[in-house]
């Protein structure tokens, strides 16, 4: 009997301890859309330091964990930039020196845009003054490993004062590990999808985790369908990575504008596969490098085909599917196709995909044009406000 209660508790005491950390972890993820959502209205209201304090938050809410959301990574980059470029318009230097610290703290915020603008803000604080400051920023395309094997070298050595401390976590983490081989089968399988999802595509890519355990698993397996559907779009069309190139910068803007949570993603699912109905076309009609009338109007009809592949969309998702599929070649001032709808009439899903597969298009290599730069597929888009809409089309701007 004594050795059965011992087999009990043994048992029992880690069931206790992962219910705490699951918890903890809820706990922390719920704080942070909180945190997020106070630093998207900051941003958003043009307040970048404030906005800059609270996704500072957010990172530091997240740091202690191995994995940072990549929710929090996308608002991070376009604050941290607005806020480098309000301390060069006021020439706050002190406040320069607090971001390049948060930025050695945090390097997965980098970005080429972020260093060179530090660079330019301190070339341009040493020409007016006889004392030098230097940039310690970090080019962002140094190596990964050494990026990562540089930062725990650094916190190791300002850490020595703790090493009988740290010993004692080690010795105890170690204990645990054998008393909880069962919690740690369960959580090694959920890393083992989240590192499948995340190496999916560029990695830019949605973060289903930050939901609630109700909706994680349906997000999750609706998320992996339609990146396969996209998969076999871009294989019929002959666009690598399109899909998921349109879909990642759709999320984007939708995040700025201020779609967050569930949404979010449904928004990034279906402009995974906005085109599907490309599939009821044979691959050399579509590889073609020019059509007659005839093949145009047939090309055209794809947005009423693509229904016909969302059968494994869920009910309560499927109008924001239909809407981004059928109305993404309307614009703004009713000359689209195929109903003809102009200005707001265009579902948000549908408006924001327009700009987001226009650009991809311009900046990407085809058969019949030549590739363009980042800059110039912007002004493109600007120029054509009675296709695009200016607001969808100035936060595509603003994040990259």
């Amino acid at each position: 009997m004594n050795r059965i209660k011992k087999t009990a508790i043994l048992f029992i005491i880690p069931v206790i301890i992962a219910g705490l950390i699951f918890a903890s972890c809820a706990v922390r993820l719920s704080r942070t859309e909180k945190i997020l959502i106070r630093a998207n209205e900051r941003f958003t209201m043009r307040q970048y330091k404030e906005a800059y304090e609270e996704i500072n938050r957010a990172l530091a809410l997240n740091s202690t964990s191995d994995f940072i959301p990549v929710n929090v990574l996308l608002l991070a980059e376009p604050i941290y930039f607005s806020y480098l470029q309000k301390i060069a318009q006021d020439k706050e230097y002190v406040a320069l020196e607090d971001v390049e610290s948060k930025l050695f703290q945090y390097p997965q915020v980098e970005s080429a845009r972020i260093n060179e603008l530090i660079m330019k803000t301190v070339r341009a604080h040493n020409l007016g003054h006889d004392v030098q400051i230097a940039y310690s920023g970090r080019s962002v395309q140094e190596n990964a490993f050494e990026r990562l094997i540089s930062s725990f070298v650094g916190k190791v050595s300002g850490q020595k004062k703790e090493g009988a401390f740290a010993l004692a976590i080690l010795c105890l983490t170690v204990l645990l590990v054998l008393t909880f081989l069962f919690v740690i089968l369960i959580l090694t399988i959920q890393s083992a999808k989240k590192a499948r999802l995340l190496q999916k595509g560029s990695g830019r890519i949605v973060d289903v985790y930050a939901f609630s355990n109700k909706m994680r698993s349906s997000l999750l397996t609706l998320v992996e369908e339609c990146e396969t559907l996209g998969d076999k779009i871009d294989e019929i069309t002959g666009r690598k990575n399109h899909s998921r190139n349109v879909a990642e910068l759709v999320y984007k803007i939708a995040f700025s504008l201020g779609i967050t949570g569930e949404k979010a993603v449904i928004f990034y699912c279906a402009a995974l596969v906005f085109d599907a109905g490309f599939l009821s076309f044979p691959k050399e009609l579509l590889c073609s490098k020019s059509f007659g009338d005839d093949e145009k109007q047939l090309i055209k009809s794809h947005v009423e085909k693509s229904c016909e592949y969302f059968s494994f969309v869920p009910s309560e998702y499927k109008d924001i599917f239909l809407d981004a599929a059928r109305k993404h070649h309307e614009n703004m001032d009713g000359s689209g196709y195929p109903e003809g709808i102009s200005g707001e009439k265009i579902p948000l899903v549908s408006r924001i995909i327009r700009v987001c597969e226009s650009y991809v298009s311009i900046v990407s290599l085809r058969l019949y044009r030549e590739i363009r730069d980042k800059e110039s597929a912007i002004l493109e888009l600007e120029k054509k406000g009675d296709i695009y809409d200016s607001e969808i089309v100035a936060c595509l701007r603003s994040i990259l």
